[in-house]
């Protein structure tokens, strides 16, 4: 019996069967996680603390978009499972070098009301509670993040079905970066608060820390002293090699299907898409309009986040789906408040600001005639305002430009300006801004980036269009937002740094492969930004 300690005064003991089910299929340890929650929820099975590692797998949250998150064809021909987690949470890549583990419990009288982010927090110091017993200096990060001086060391992830709790979570042994970035589309600099240093520099792991990795019974009972420090339950030890119930053929099959649902094929219909960025994380919505007004046909929601209840966007999409915009704002307020719902990383404002994006999209479709492709390429940036694309760039004065859509062999690539000699389409982005009177600059790397924004802030410039690849706006949304201006960002194509795994190069205005503005896109932009005007004091302007 090992010690415990409880979680409050009224807490009654828990025991809980420890074991070890070795190295298996990343599809197998998915499904042994998903039906014990489901046993449990159902009241019966047992209360276990599952130690597991996997064979290669993508493991990606509930709630993601899956190849929005992950490059199937790598993992298809790489022999990678792909598997979807019952829990929150973003895309990861699991290896044999990283020990996961599953505590499914029912859940006491006392847990089930505490908040979703106090027990993620919770799983989280019990990580870091077991790593410090090897000296090493572990933190939390939140939400749900475990740091050694500022590098990722571990994960935790949360799931409740009824009355059963699910914490999984990953720690790292060793790590193998390469792969990492194979699998997963999304970069790992969000790791990082600057999004500067080689992903190796953002992730650390127990080998790293203490020189060695110790014995696998060291570390889980290291652990499962954490987690009795910091989540109170009685453990008992029950040695016991292979899964803790018999896993079927069809529950794999099952387990394959579950993963592979959620999948937005960009060829799949006439979908508005939104995207809404969060300091914790990202949400994707889309939504079909009936023909000739804002009504929603059909909508969708993903994101990395964490919800419950664990139904709750498909329980939304069903209220959502033939209601006007109008009342959208209110139906999302009212679903979320009788559902008791729990979110960690994002808000209901911020699902009512997905909405509104949504809206303001289709009456660019409607009044403007852009296209569907067009208003998806666009990334608008409105810190606490209520999206309005046409108001923004009516107050626009500044265009900014990245350099890697500037051909390699240009001498203006890796400098602000250009000749416009018109063998790019960002010499037709200088000329349709002067035309526009606007103050056009190349971005040439990322810390150029950061200053030109402090100085549009401190110009109080009233609002801007730019252009950057929807992965460098998703992970580098602090830049923008900390910089609090309106701004309409349009997404380029071509070869990008995330793509081709050179972030690092990219972010310091070395990266040589071509992206490419879309210009069409940029003129259909431009005409909504009024003409003939001067600029008056702080990016501020008047007729001439």
């Amino acid at each position: 019996m090992w010690p415990s300690l409880n979680c409050s005064a009224n807490s009654q003991p828990v025991s809980v069967d420890v074991v070890d089910t070795g190295l298996d299929s990343g599809i197998h340890n998915a499904a042994a996680d998903r039906a014990c929650l489901e046993l449990r929820a159902q009241g019966r099975g047992s209360d276990v603390l599952r130690f597991h590692r996997s064979l290669p797998t993508a493991s990606i949250g509930r709630h993601q978009v899956l190849d929005r998150e992950l490059r199937l064809d790598y993992c298809r021909s790489h022999g990678i499972d792909v598997v979807r987690r019952p829990s929150g949470g973003g895309a990861l890549y699991l290896d044999p070098d990283q020990l996961g583990f599953s505590l499914i419990v029912g859940e006491s009288e006392e847990r089930r009301y505490l908040p979703l982010a106090e027990t993620l927090r919770q799983a989280a110091a019990a990580i870091a509670a077991g790593l410090q017993a090897f000296g090493i200096a572990a933190r939390v990060k939140l939400p749900n993040d475990v740091e050694v001086d500022g590098r990722k060391i571990a994960s935790v992830f949360l799931a409740r079905d009824k009355l059963a709790l699910l914490v999984q979570g990953v720690i790292l042994l060793e790590t193998d970066v390469k792969t990492m970035l194979e699998v997963l589309r999304a970069p790992t600099e969000k790791l990082s608060p600057t999004g500067l240093g080689a992903t190796r520099e953002r992730l650390t792991t127990i080998a790293a820390c203490i020189g060695a990795t110790p014995e696998w019974e060291m570390i889980k009972s290291a652990l499962i002293s954490g987690m009795e420090l910091e989540m109170g339950p009685w453990l008992k030890r029950k040695d016991t090699v292979g899964p803790p119930s018999c896993i079927s053929p069809r529950q794999l099959d099952a387990e394959h299907s579950m993963a592979m649902r959620l999948a937005w094929d960009d060829n799949d219909g006439d979908f508005i898409e939104s995207l809404v960025r969060t300091p914790a994380a990202t949400l994707r919505a889309r939504a079909q309009f009936s023909p000739h007004e804002p009504l929603l046909r059909r909508i969708e929601f993903a994101t990395d986040a964490h919800v419950t209840p664990a139904g709750f966007f498909s329980g939304l999409q069903d209220v959502l789906t033939g209601l006007p915009l109008a009342l959208a704002a209110d139906a999302v307020r009212h679903f979320t408040s009788r559902h008791a719902a729990q979110t960690v990383g994002l808000t209901g404002a911020d699902i009512v600001r997905s909405l509104q994006q949504l809206a303001d999209k289709h009456l660019l479709t409607q009044n403007h005639r852009f296209s569907t492709r067009e208003v998806n390429a666009l990334m608008p940036c409105f810190e606490n305002a209520t999206p309005d694309t046409t108001a923004v760039l009516g107050r626009a004065t500044v265009m900014l430009v990245p350099y890697c859509a500037k051909p390699a062999w240009c001498k203006w690539r890796h400098r602000d300006g250009c000749s416009e000699c018109g063998k790019c389409e960002v010499g037709d982005a200088y000329r349709f801004g002067r035309e526009r009177n606007m103050q056009v600059t190349t971005i040439t790397n990322y810390e150029h980036l950061v200053d030109t924004l402090n100085d549009l802030k401190a110009r109080k410039v009233a609002a801007y269009v730019g252009m950057c690849c929807g992965n460098f706006f998703i992970k580098r949304y602090r830049a923008f937002a900390e910089a609090g201006i309106p701004a309409v960002l349009m997404d380029v194509s071509g070869a990008n740094c995330y793509e081709l795994k050179q972030e690092e190069q990219a972010y310091a205005g070395s990266f040589e492969a071509e992206a490419r503005l879309d210009r069409n896109l940029l003129e259909r932009i431009i005409r909504l930004i009024p003409p003939a005007r001067v600029r008056v004091g702080n990016g501020a302007r008047k007729e001439s």
